[in-house]
């Protein structure tokens, strides 16, 4: 059953997640501030699935502005057990329903992982490309 975590040491199990992902650009550290700042200001919304006492899926949603200037709830951070595929897909309709219950028209992720992974995962719950970011990395200069 997915039920809605407001337990800060419960947030520690979630950042562990973090090391399961393959190339994460989310640090631990960061999803955990993002966690606890959401208990006050009530943008970031934590979900947890157990089955048998084990968490076998999590979702962070964090309510934002997107570079349009539109509020959007964005899927921070998703990690779902490989034994519980169709963990998912409640995942992504517990996201819609906080979308309606908030007033919110988008549901947005960001990722680094391969455009053909990400339209086979996601594609099928409706989410589309809508934007690319290209980015020039800057080195400091060594003085």
């Amino acid at each position: 059953m997915i039920i809605l975590c407001e337990d800060s040491k419960e947030f520690l199990n979630i950042c562990d997640k973090v090391k399961l992902v393959e190339n994460p650009k989310l640090t631990e550290k960061t999803l955990y501030n993002y966690m606890i700042s959401g208990l006050y200001n009530k943008r970031v919304f934590t979900f947890v699935n157990y089955d048998k006492g084990k968490m076998n899926g999590c979702l962070v949603l964090y309510l934002c502005q997107n570079i349009l200037n539109e509020i959007t709830l964005n899927l921070l951070f998703v990690w779902v057990d490989v034994h519980y595929p169709k963990l998912l897909k409640e995942f992504i309709d517990i996201a819609e329903k906080k979308a309606k219950e908030l007033k919110v028209k988008r549901i947005t992720f960001t990722t680094n992982r391969k455009e053909k992974v990400i339209n086979r995962r996601v594609n099928k719950f409706g989410f589309k490309k809508a934007f690319s970011v290209y980015e020039k990395r800057i080195e400091k200069d060594v003085i």
